[in-house]
This record gives C-alpha cells, sequence and structure tokens, in this order.
C-alpha cells in the first residue's frame, strides 16, 4: 500500500495556523480543525447600526488551490486597506478573502504585519 501524498495546500496551512494561533488568548478559536481556523472576539459590538455578541477577526481556510486568508478588519473598515503591505494586496480576492497558493516567507510577513495592525486597531475599537 502507498503512503498518501500529502495535500500541499493543507500543508501550507499548517504553516499559516501558528500566525493567527498567537492571537488567542484574547481572541477565542470559533473553528480549529485540520482545514480552518478561526478567531472572534467575544466582546459586544455595534457594527452598521446593529449589536452582535462577537465579531469575527481573521481565519485560515483551505479551499480548493488555495487557503483563504479571511480578513474582517478589512471588511468592517475598508479604508485600512492602505495600511496593509502592497504585496499582500495582490493576493486579495473579494472584500477580505486572500488566495494563498504556495508558501513565501515575504507573503508570510506580510500576513503577520496585517495581522498585528488589525488586531491594535481592534483594540482600539475596543473590540478586543
Amino acid at each position: 500500500m502507498r503512503p498518501k501524498k500529502k495535500d500541499p495546500i493543507v500543508e501550507l496551512y499548517k504553516q499559516l495556523k501558528p500566525l493567527l494561533e498567537r492571537y488567542s488568548p484574547p481572541l477565542i478559536a470559533k473553528k480549529d480543525s485540520v482545514t480552518g481556523y478561526e478567531l472572534r472576539s467575544n466582546k459586544q459590538v455595534v457594527i452598521a447600526d446593529k449589536m452582535t455578541s462577537e465579531i469575527i477577526f481573521a481565519a485560515f481556510m483551505v479551499q480548493k488551490g488555495y487557503v483563504g486568508f479571511y480578513y474582517f478588519p478589512v471588511y468592517t473598515h475598508p479604508e485600512i486597506r492602505k495600511n496593509l503591505p502592497p504585496n499582500l494586496l495582490k493576493f486579495l480576492k473579494g472584500k477580505s478573502c486572500f488566495h494563498v497558493t504556495e508558501e513565501s516567507p515575504e507573503l508570510f510577513v506580510d500576513i503577520e504585519a496585517a495581522l498585528r495592525f488589525g488586531f491594535n486597531f481592534y483594540k482600539k475599537q475596543d473590540w478586543i
């Protein structure tokens, strides 16, 4: 019997996950599996004039052909895009999902910078 071939996207996810794990605590993992990791704040916040009991911060999810880096600070406050590394913005597809397709030390540094910025931004908003 042949050993199973490792999925490169799952392996990429395994490398990215620790970048987000360092924010728990104070953020709470709402999903933690071999294919996805999502952090949320459990503070009540008002977004678009609606009260919510928690807010998503960020997630990594294995998708077909890429790891989705879902970064909600840019969704809740689109103006902060200007604070993100230009190289990271090349991977933005839609409002808040970045498609990560291969290991890149430079991209990992950019993701770390975005997470640090977003975490500090959420703290200033008193969402953490």
